[in-house]
């Protein structure tokens, strides 16, 4: 018996971690659900409430404590039938006859049939899962960028976060160009002007991240001696350290785009 309710606790985890890399842009009607329409992800809320019920029903069943087991069963029929008045269109992806059966296996103390209609109800979810989880992710989950702007401290202009990425990439690109070419005021001039811009992002960060930690990741005292390297080092020309300074400053980068890049990507194909 335990086996078998190990496995099908299994099976529960898998429906609610299932993803797709296939995107299909979300029902509409899930908009109301999450903020800005609503103050909480509510949706969200009931995905957590279905999956927690799953959970404590099979634990409790396992515990023999039935009648847990079927408090459970309940709140997860709940929150499973839910689904369908939140978003109809999603009424396909659900297996309603096989949620009462299940509640009603639980009541009988029935092992055979819990085992046949979670894993069935599990089923139902796993679907549903492997073609929407990772679309409404990044929909609702995922900040979006599209208000914020950044003062840019070298012309003094406000860019949005995607043209303002561009000055500061080619700020990156031209100070190592000029340095190559042997053109030590302009590689000094990109230098200064990389730094500046690089320091500058702490604008964006602070939109969402309120505390100091991702500063101290991203702009603390490794990265600002990385960037009083660099200046130095092309006022030098010293390209052993100069390489070092942008590999450094380049990693600093490339950790931040692992985070925040593919995803907002995703969000901007989901958005055309």
């Amino acid at each position: 018996m335990k086996r078998i309710l190990v496995g099908i606790m299994a099976l529960s985890l898998t429906a609610f971690a299932g993803n797709t890399v296939k995107l299909k842009k979300p029902p509409k009607e899930l908009d109301k659900y999450y903020p800005p329409n609503a103050k909480a992800p509510l949706f969200l809320y009931n995905m957590y409430q279905a999956s927690t019920s799953f959970t404590g029903m099979l634990t409790n069943v396992q515990q023999k404590d039935w009648k847990n087991a079927e408090k459970w069963a309940g709140r997860l029929k709940e929150s499973y039938f839910k689904i369908e008045k939140m978003v109809p269109s999603w009424k396909k992806y659900l297996r309603k006859n096989e949620m009462e059966k299940l509640v009603e296996a639980v009541k009988n103390k029935n092992i055979a049939n819990i085992r046949k209609y979670a894993n069935l109800v599990g089923q139902s979810c796993s679907n549903c899962h492997k073609k929407n989880m990772l679309p409404v992710k990044v929909k609702y989950h995922y900040p979006s960028v599209d208000l914020i702007s950044i003062e840019d401290p070298v012309s003094g202009m406000d860019y949005s976060v995607e043209d303002y990425m561009k000055k500061l990439s080619t700020s990156y690109k031209l100070t190592k160009v000029f340095f190559d070419d042997d053109k030590t005021k302009r590689a000094l001039k990109s230098a200064v002007d990389f730094t500046k811009r690089f320091k500058a992002l702490t604008q964006s960060c602070s939109e969402c991240h309120t505390n100091k930690i991702v500063e101290n990741v991203y702009f603390g005292k490794k990265t600002n001696k990385a960037l009083r390297n660099l200046v130095q080092s092309v006022r030098q020309k010293n390209k052993k350290n100069f390489m070092q300074a942008m590999n450094s400053i380049g990693g600093v980068c490339y950790k931040c785009h692992n985070v925040h890049e593919t995803p907002l990507m995703l969000k901007s194909k989901l958005e055309k």
